[in-house]
Protein backbone atom coordinates (compact mmCIF):
# COMPACT_ATOMS: atom_id res chain seq x y z
CA UNK A 1 0.00 0.00 0.00
CA UNK A 2 1.60 3.48 -0.68
CA UNK A 3 3.29 4.65 1.66
CA UNK A 4 2.65 8.03 1.12
CA UNK A 5 -0.33 7.97 3.60
CA UNK A 6 -0.77 6.41 7.50
CA UNK A 7 -3.08 3.66 7.80
CA UNK A 8 -5.56 5.74 9.49
CA UNK A 9 -5.96 8.17 6.15
CA UNK A 10 -5.44 5.09 3.95
CA UNK A 11 -8.72 3.08 5.72
CA UNK A 12 -10.80 6.39 5.48
CA UNK A 13 -9.89 6.68 1.66
CA UNK A 14 -10.73 3.41 0.62
CA UNK A 15 -14.08 3.42 3.01
CA UNK A 16 -14.81 6.67 0.92
CA UNK A 17 -13.84 5.28 -2.80
CA UNK A 18 -15.97 1.97 -1.47
CA UNK A 19 -19.42 3.93 -1.87
CA UNK A 20 -18.42 5.19 -5.24
CA UNK A 21 -21.43 5.00 -7.73
CA UNK A 22 -19.22 5.50 -10.67
CA UNK A 23 -15.63 5.47 -11.34
CA UNK A 24 -13.67 9.41 -11.53
CA UNK A 25 -11.25 10.06 -13.87
CA UNK A 26 -9.04 13.25 -13.73
CA UNK A 27 -6.30 14.91 -15.26
CA UNK A 28 -2.99 15.63 -13.66
CA UNK A 29 -1.09 18.13 -15.70
CA UNK A 30 2.73 18.59 -15.49
CA UNK A 31 5.36 20.41 -16.45
CA UNK A 32 7.60 18.55 -19.53
CA UNK A 33 11.31 17.05 -17.99
CA UNK A 34 12.85 19.78 -19.89
CA UNK A 35 11.28 22.31 -17.04
CA UNK A 36 11.67 22.61 -13.80
CA UNK A 37 8.82 22.18 -11.35
CA UNK A 38 9.38 21.72 -7.71
CA UNK A 39 6.15 19.64 -6.86
CA UNK A 40 5.27 18.18 -9.96
CA UNK A 41 6.76 14.96 -8.81
CA UNK A 42 5.47 14.68 -5.38
CA UNK A 43 2.24 15.44 -7.27
CA UNK A 44 2.79 11.97 -9.69
CA UNK A 45 3.31 10.14 -6.68
CA UNK A 46 0.36 11.22 -4.88
CA UNK A 47 -1.74 10.68 -8.17
CA UNK A 48 -0.65 7.51 -7.80
CA UNK A 49 -1.32 6.26 -4.51
CA UNK A 50 -4.82 7.88 -4.46
CA UNK A 51 -5.46 5.62 -7.84
CA UNK A 52 -4.29 2.56 -5.86
CA UNK A 53 -6.05 3.38 -2.46
CA UNK A 54 -9.23 3.62 -4.86
CA UNK A 55 -9.20 0.38 -6.21
CA UNK A 56 -10.80 1.51 -9.37
CA UNK A 57 -12.40 4.24 -8.45
CA UNK A 58 -10.08 7.19 -9.34
CA UNK A 59 -8.24 7.48 -12.13
CA UNK A 60 -5.53 9.95 -12.79
CA UNK A 61 -4.27 10.82 -16.25
CA UNK A 62 -1.15 12.14 -16.13
CA UNK A 63 0.29 14.19 -19.29
CA UNK A 64 2.37 16.82 -19.94
CA UNK A 65 1.51 20.68 -20.23
CA UNK A 66 1.78 21.34 -23.99
CA UNK A 67 0.87 18.50 -25.38
CA UNK A 68 -2.08 18.86 -27.23
CA UNK A 69 -4.55 16.37 -24.69
CA UNK A 70 -3.63 18.97 -21.85
CA UNK A 71 -3.79 22.77 -23.87
CA UNK A 72 -7.49 21.97 -24.60
CA UNK A 73 -7.65 22.32 -20.73
CA UNK A 74 -5.58 25.69 -21.11
CA UNK A 75 -3.84 24.83 -17.90
CA UNK A 76 -2.16 28.25 -16.65
CA UNK A 77 -0.03 26.61 -14.25
CA UNK A 78 2.07 23.31 -13.61
CA UNK A 79 1.17 20.95 -11.58
CA UNK A 80 -2.38 21.78 -12.44
CA UNK A 81 -5.33 19.03 -10.94
CA UNK A 82 -8.42 18.68 -13.77
CA UNK A 83 -11.35 17.69 -11.94
CA UNK A 84 -14.24 15.70 -13.83
CA UNK A 85 -16.41 18.50 -13.62
CA UNK A 86 -19.20 18.40 -16.32
CA UNK A 87 -16.86 21.81 -18.26
CA UNK A 88 -14.03 20.51 -16.61
CA UNK A 89 -14.73 23.60 -14.90
CA UNK A 90 -12.66 23.19 -11.47
CA UNK A 91 -8.75 23.04 -11.03
CA UNK A 92 -6.33 23.03 -8.48
CA UNK A 93 -2.69 24.67 -9.29
CA UNK A 94 -0.14 23.12 -6.78
CA UNK A 95 0.37 20.19 -4.28
CA UNK A 96 -2.56 19.82 -1.97
CA UNK A 97 -1.07 19.24 1.39
CA UNK A 98 -2.27 19.53 5.00
CA UNK A 99 -5.39 21.30 5.08
CA UNK A 100 -5.89 21.75 1.21
CA UNK A 101 -6.24 17.87 1.21
CA UNK A 102 -9.96 17.55 2.34
CA UNK A 103 -11.53 19.52 -0.07
CA UNK A 104 -9.42 18.20 -2.68
CA UNK A 105 -10.64 14.75 -1.57
CA UNK A 106 -14.53 15.97 -1.11
CA UNK A 107 -14.88 17.06 -4.27
CA UNK A 108 -14.35 13.71 -5.65
CA UNK A 109 -16.74 12.33 -3.92
CA UNK A 110 -19.39 14.85 -5.06
CA UNK A 111 -18.79 14.32 -8.37
CA UNK A 112 -19.05 10.57 -7.76
CA UNK A 113 -22.78 10.74 -6.42
CA UNK A 114 -24.13 13.84 -7.65
CA UNK A 115 -24.56 15.43 -4.19
CA UNK A 116 -24.01 18.32 -2.96
CA UNK A 117 -23.64 19.64 0.62
CA UNK A 118 -24.27 23.36 0.33
CA UNK A 119 -28.02 24.40 1.00
CA UNK A 120 -30.98 24.05 -1.99
CA UNK A 121 -31.61 28.18 -1.80
CA UNK A 122 -28.24 28.66 -3.10
CA UNK A 123 -27.87 26.24 -5.53
CA UNK A 124 -31.08 27.72 -6.97
CA UNK A 125 -28.99 30.93 -7.40
CA UNK A 126 -25.68 29.85 -8.47
CA UNK A 127 -27.51 28.20 -11.24
CA UNK A 128 -29.23 31.54 -12.34
CA UNK A 129 -26.02 33.28 -12.95
CA UNK A 130 -25.96 33.28 -16.56
CA UNK A 131 -22.74 35.39 -17.33
CA UNK A 132 -19.06 33.47 -16.81
CA UNK A 133 -17.49 34.43 -13.97
CA UNK A 134 -13.48 33.42 -13.38
CA UNK A 135 -12.77 32.98 -9.74
CA UNK A 136 -9.67 32.96 -8.66
CA UNK A 137 -9.49 31.10 -4.79
CA UNK A 138 -5.72 32.00 -3.15
CA UNK A 139 -4.51 29.42 -0.10
CA UNK A 140 -1.77 28.23 1.46
CA UNK A 141 -2.00 24.45 3.58
CA UNK A 142 -1.70 25.47 7.03
CA UNK A 143 -4.85 27.93 6.24
CA UNK A 144 -7.64 26.24 8.54
CA UNK A 145 -10.30 28.60 6.69
CA UNK A 146 -9.49 28.23 3.13
CA UNK A 147 -11.04 24.33 3.40
CA UNK A 148 -14.03 25.86 4.00
CA UNK A 149 -14.07 28.23 0.95
CA UNK A 150 -12.50 25.92 -1.75
CA UNK A 151 -14.84 23.59 -0.93
CA UNK A 152 -17.73 25.75 -1.23
CA UNK A 153 -16.83 27.06 -4.05
CA UNK A 154 -15.77 23.97 -5.92
CA UNK A 155 -19.52 23.13 -5.22
CA UNK A 156 -19.89 25.90 -6.99
CA UNK A 157 -18.52 25.08 -10.18
CA UNK A 158 -20.12 21.98 -10.39
CA UNK A 159 -23.39 23.32 -9.76
CA UNK A 160 -22.86 25.89 -12.69
CA UNK A 161 -20.78 25.24 -15.24
CA UNK A 162 -20.53 29.05 -16.29
CA UNK A 163 -18.24 29.43 -13.14
CA UNK A 164 -14.49 28.34 -13.67
CA UNK A 165 -13.22 27.94 -10.13
CA UNK A 166 -9.07 27.76 -9.83
CA UNK A 167 -7.55 27.45 -6.17
CA UNK A 168 -3.83 28.53 -6.27
CA UNK A 169 -1.71 26.90 -3.77
CA UNK A 170 -0.14 31.21 -2.89
CA UNK A 171 3.08 29.69 -1.81
CA UNK A 172 3.58 27.57 -4.79
CA UNK A 173 2.87 30.18 -7.16
CA UNK A 174 3.88 34.04 -5.66
CA UNK A 175 4.24 36.02 -8.81
CA UNK A 176 -0.13 35.70 -9.08
CA UNK A 177 -0.22 36.29 -5.62
CA UNK A 178 1.90 39.38 -5.88
CA UNK A 179 -0.23 40.33 -8.35
CA UNK A 180 -3.15 40.65 -6.91
CA UNK A 181 -1.13 42.27 -3.19
CA UNK A 182 -2.05 39.26 -1.39
CA UNK A 183 -0.56 38.97 1.70
CA UNK A 184 -3.11 36.76 3.49
CA UNK A 185 -5.37 34.23 2.72
CA UNK A 186 -7.66 32.76 2.28
CA UNK A 187 -8.17 35.28 -0.70
CA UNK A 188 -10.63 35.17 -3.72
CA UNK A 189 -10.79 37.32 -6.76
CA UNK A 190 -13.83 37.43 -8.90
CA UNK A 191 -13.34 37.95 -12.73
CA UNK A 192 -11.01 41.21 -11.58
CA UNK A 193 -14.31 42.95 -11.03
CA UNK A 194 -15.19 41.46 -7.31
CA UNK A 195 -12.64 40.33 -4.27
CA UNK A 196 -12.82 39.15 -0.69
CA UNK A 197 -9.98 38.50 1.55
CA UNK A 198 -10.09 36.04 4.35
CA UNK A 199 -13.48 33.49 4.97
CA UNK A 200 -16.86 34.90 4.43
CA UNK A 201 -19.67 31.99 5.10
CA UNK A 202 -21.29 30.41 2.09
CA UNK A 203 -24.17 32.95 1.62
CA UNK A 204 -22.03 35.97 1.30
CA UNK A 205 -20.15 34.47 -1.19
CA UNK A 206 -23.32 33.54 -2.94
CA UNK A 207 -23.95 37.16 -3.03
CA UNK A 208 -20.73 38.23 -3.91
CA UNK A 209 -20.75 35.90 -7.15
CA UNK A 210 -24.56 37.37 -8.07
CA UNK A 211 -22.97 40.93 -7.90
CA UNK A 212 -19.88 40.30 -9.85
CA UNK A 213 -22.72 38.96 -12.34
CA UNK A 214 -24.25 41.56 -12.35
CA UNK A 215 -21.14 44.45 -12.25
CA UNK A 216 -20.39 42.37 -15.27
CA UNK A 217 -23.77 42.78 -17.34
CA UNK A 218 -23.35 46.67 -16.43
CA UNK A 219 -27.07 45.91 -14.92
CA UNK A 220 -28.16 47.67 -11.81
CA UNK A 221 -27.13 45.95 -8.65
CA UNK A 222 -30.69 45.07 -6.34
CA UNK A 223 -30.22 46.30 -2.63
CA UNK A 224 -29.58 43.54 -1.31
CA UNK A 225 -26.51 42.57 -2.92
CA UNK A 226 -24.87 45.87 -1.40
CA UNK A 227 -23.07 44.48 1.27
CA UNK A 228 -19.77 45.45 3.01
CA UNK A 229 -17.39 42.89 3.27
CA UNK A 230 -15.91 41.97 6.52
CA UNK A 231 -14.02 38.78 6.33
CA UNK A 232 -14.49 36.66 9.64
CA UNK A 233 -10.67 35.20 9.96
CA UNK A 234 -7.50 35.37 7.46
CA UNK A 235 -4.02 34.24 7.88
CA UNK A 236 -0.83 35.76 6.83
CA UNK A 237 0.66 33.73 4.03
CA UNK A 238 3.88 33.31 5.57
CA UNK A 239 2.27 31.69 8.72
CA UNK A 240 0.12 29.63 10.75
CA UNK A 241 -2.67 29.20 12.94
CA UNK A 242 -0.53 31.36 15.77
CA UNK A 243 -1.23 34.48 13.31
CA UNK A 244 -5.37 34.14 13.04
CA UNK A 245 -7.20 37.76 12.27
CA UNK A 246 -10.31 37.78 13.42
CA UNK A 247 -13.16 39.59 12.15
CA UNK A 248 -16.57 39.98 11.87
CA UNK A 249 -19.24 40.20 8.75
CA UNK A 250 -21.91 42.85 8.53
CA UNK A 251 -24.75 43.95 6.11
CA UNK A 252 -24.88 47.40 5.13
Amino acid sequence: MPKIFDKETIEALKQMFSKFPRKVTDYLIIAPANVKCETCKDAVKLAKALMEVSEGKLEIKIIEKGSDEAEKFKPRYAPAWIFEAPAYNIRYYGLPLSQEFPPFIYIHQYIATGELKIPRQFLDEIKNIDIQLHVKIFVTPECPYCPLVVDALNQVGLANNNVLIETIEAMEFPGEADKYGIFYVPAIIISNIERIDGYVPPDVLVKILKRAAYKLKGEEIPEELKIELIPQAEVPIEHGHENIKSHEHKDN
